[in-house]
C-alpha cells in the first residue's frame, strides 16, 4: 500500500509530504498505481523548484518521497507552491478514488 501524509499550517498551506511504500497493484514496470502517484508528486517536487524558484528540501529513495517547503517564502511563491500542491492533491485523489484498496491519504493541519 502507498501511504501519503500531507501536513498543513493553521492557514491551510501545505508545509510538507510523504510519500511511501509500493502498491502493489501489479508487478514492477506494470504498475500503474505506482507510477500515477510516482509522476503526480515528483512533478510536484519539479514544479515548486523550476515553477515556483522555492528551495524545496526532498528526499527520494526506492519507494520514499518525502518534500518540505521552507517557511520563509514569499506571497508570490506561496501562491505558486499552492497552486502546484493543489494539482498534486486532485491528481492524487483521482487515483485514490479509483484504487482505493492501494492508497491511504492522510491529510492533516500541524
Amino acid at each position: 500500500m502507498i501511504r501519503i501524509n500531507i501536513r498543513r499550517n493553521k492557514k491551510n498551506d501545505i508545509e510538507s509530504f510523504s510519500v511511501e511504500g509500493h502498491a502493489d497493484f501489479d508487478e514492477f514496470g506494470k504498475d500503474i498505481v505506482c507510477a500515477s502517484v510516482s509522476i503526480l508528486t515528483q512533478t510536484a517536487v519539479l514544479a515548486l523548484y523550476e515553477v515556483g524558484n522555492i528551495d524545496v528540501t526532498y528526499e527520494m529513495n526506492d519507494g520514499w518521497l518525502s518534500c518540505q517547503i521552507p517557511c520563509n517564502i514569499d506571497s508570490n511563491q506561496r501562491e505558486k507552491a499552492n497552486i502546484i500542491l493543489d494539482t498534486m492533491l486532485i491528481g492524487i485523489k483521482g487515483t485514490l478514488e479509483m484504487y482505493p484498496e492501494y492508497i491511504q491519504l492522510q491529510d492533516e493541519e500541524v
